[in-house]
């Protein structure tokens, strides 16, 4: 049974050193952003955009985040899996329930160093708004990954707790009924195949809870599909597929009253969308339909209820018009789930625009982290 609780989970910061262009000594990117009605000081943003031209570690940034949740994952995935050099160290703010008693804390957790590369002091605690400092470290060998001594007692009950919950599968959306943390990391390699021909009712590949998920190609193997997905949901039978089907055609078709994702055939196990010209299947959704659709709905199904979503090129396979409609969309994710947050990736100017970090929205805490030079116009 689980001993630890875990609400509000805000990413503060990531120091990274040795790993891809970032070689001249550890630095630190912060994760905050601009104040709120309710705080004067700058907050924990839940959307940052970090935009800089190819080349400049905007993907190792995404790829050290998710590699440092994928020590902790079944079978061990992401950056760090491997022993190799470089270190990176992520801190996030929660609050902690243990054995009753509740408290917020930073948790620092790290590799590819024995001690943290940024020590946290009382100050520095009282400034995130914090009263205990947790510590959690991993270091991947060729015989497994094990704790680094500086690990303190609140980083050993996660890691255990975390271990111990890998492999249930979700019984709702949005994480209501899983609290432990988790990542899901959508690459740039985004690639939208066409599904296998053997189509079975199996559970999709993925479907349990893991600290951490990567999420590439949707096809072309059964098992990696959208509509595999939604088959399996309509095998159990439990509400989730029409839940789910709602969330979606109301922010993918948004003002498109006649096309809408219907529920799976089951005499042919594929999904179908319902058109003024009549019946297409999944795959002949545009891309930016189909693009949309994957990050809707691998989110609403593997996200808990403190979850970081990660997105390499956010513009990748994206029209102009459509990188609006995606925001929308993103938007009211972090609105219904506030203990969401979501960091993206551009090196496309015209995303400053949409994005319009000044615009005061409800629900929101921007921040992002610009490198001007070399960027597409």
């Amino acid at each position: 049974m689980m001993d630890v609780q875990i609400a509000d989970w805000k990413l503060l910061q990531l120091t990274v050193e040795g790993v891809g262009p970032f070689q001249n000594g550890p630095q630190t990117f912060s994760f905050s952003g601009e104040p709120t009605e309710d705080h004067s000081d700058p907050q924990p943003s839940n959307l940052y955009m970090l935009l800089a031209k190819n080349g400049y570690g905007k993907t190792t940034l995404l790829e050290c985040v998710h590699g440092l949740f994928g020590l902790m994952a079944d079978p061990v995935a992401g950056r760090f899996a491997s022993p190799g050099p470089g270190c990176a160290q992520l801190d996030v703010r929660a609050t902690w329930t243990i054995d009753g008693r509740t408290q917020t804390v930073v948790l620092s957790v790290w590799t590819g160093t024995q001690t943290p590369l940024v020590v946290w002091s009382s100050d520095d605690l009282e400034a995130a708004q914090a009263s205990f400092w947790g510590k959690l470290g991993l270091e991947s060998t060729h015989s497994g990954v094990s704790l680094f001594d500086d690990t303190d007692d609140l980083g050993r009950r996660l890691h255990r707790t975390i271990l111990e919950a890998r492999g249930a599968a979700p019984e709702t959306l949005f994480g209501n009924d899983q609290d432990m943390p988790t990542v899901l990391f959508f690459p740039a390699d985004r690639r939208l195949a066409r599904p296998e021909d053997t189509r079975r009712v199996e559970r999709p590949d993925g479907f349990v809870y893991q600290p951490a998920h990567c999420f590439a190609s949707d096809g072309p193997e059964w098992g990696t599909t959208i509509d595999n997905l939604l088959v399996w949901l309509q095998w159990l039978d439990d509400g989730r597929l029409n839940e789910l089907l709602d969330f979606v055609n109301a922010r993918l078709f948004e003002g498109e009253s006649r096309k809408t994702i219907r529920v799976p055939q089951r005499q042919v196990l594929l999904t179908y969308v319902s058109t003024s010209a009549g019946d297409h299947p999944l795959t002949d959704l545009s891309h930016g339909e189909r693009a949309l659709l994957q990050l809707y709905v691998r989110i609403a199904c593997n996200m808990t209820s403190n979850t970081i979503v990660l997105i390499d090129e956010v513009e990748m396979h994206l029209h102009s018009n459509w990188m609006f409609r995606m925001f929308e969309g993103l938007k009211s994710l972090l609105r219904k789930i506030p203990a969401l947050s979501i960091v993206f990736t551009t090196h496309n100017r015209e995303l400053i625009r949409v994005f319009d970090h000044q615009l005061k929205e409800e629900g929101l805490v921007k921040g992002g982290y610009l490198i001007e030079d070399g960027l597409d116009r």
